[in-house]
Formats: C-alpha cells, structure tokens, sequence
C-alpha cells in the first residue's frame, strides 16, 4: 500500500512543480491545480475503493475455498477406496488367471538361451509342425 501511495505523492507533487512553474497567468494556474488536485482525490478514492473490493472479494474466494475443498477431499477419496473396494477382485482374478498361464506355459515349453557378448535372448522351442 505504501508503494501506491508513494506514486500518488509523487505524481501530485510533479503536477504541482509542473503547474506552479508553467508560463500561465496565476489564475490560471490555480485552477488547473484545483482541477488537478480534485482530479488526484477522486482516482485515490477510486483506487482505495477498487483496493476494497479486493479484499472483500480475496476474503470471500477464501471463505468459499474453506468450506469446499475439504468436502471436495473427501469426495474424492470416498470415490478412490470405492474403487479400490471394486477393483481388489478383479485384480485377484485377474492374477490368478496369470498365474495359472505362467504354469501353463512353464510346463508345456522348453526354453532356448542363446548368449553373444554380453546379451541373451530366451526363446520358447520350436514346435514341430504337424502333419
């Protein structure tokens, strides 16, 4: 807040040295700095009005974001151990079936390691064809 209020000085305090040292007549040049020192109060009242609003609105975004991020947090972990509750199962089915694939395949195949350098490639043995 300082930091505006600072510019506002310094802007009032240019438009009066400008003023005052201006070639104008003296009436002149006090009207112009009436006119320039209304025109100054009326955009700090502005501005501290605009700043007003601000906060009210930060105040009330916060309040807003109080009430509804925890039940939002809520929500969503509600939905995740739902899903986990849903998923569990099926993921168990599905390892079981896997399981009894690896067997499967363990006991059906042969495999064949081939080793160059510092590589290996396993493959499963051919499969004679059938005639």
């Amino acid at each position: 807040m300082g930091f505006f209020k600072g510019i506002l000085f310094g802007a009032g305090l240019g438009t009066i040295g400008g003023l005052l040292l201006a070639p104008r007549k003296g009436e002149e040049t006090r009207e112009k700095l009436i006119t320039s020192t209304r025109e100054l109060v009326v955009l700090t009242d502005e501005l501290n009005d605009n700043l007003s609003a601000f906060r009210e609105s930060a105040a009330t975004l916060k309040e807003t974001m109080d009430t509804l991020v925890p039940a939002f947090k809520s929500g969503v972990e509600k939905d995740v151990e739902e899903f986990r509750f849903q998923a569990e199962p099926r993921i168990q089915q599905i390892q079981a079936q896997l399981e009894k694939i690896n067997q499967s395949l363990s006991t059906d195949e042969t495999k064949t390691v081939i080793k160059k350098g510092r590589f290996s490639l396993t493959r499963p043995a051919e499969i004679p064809n059938e005639a």
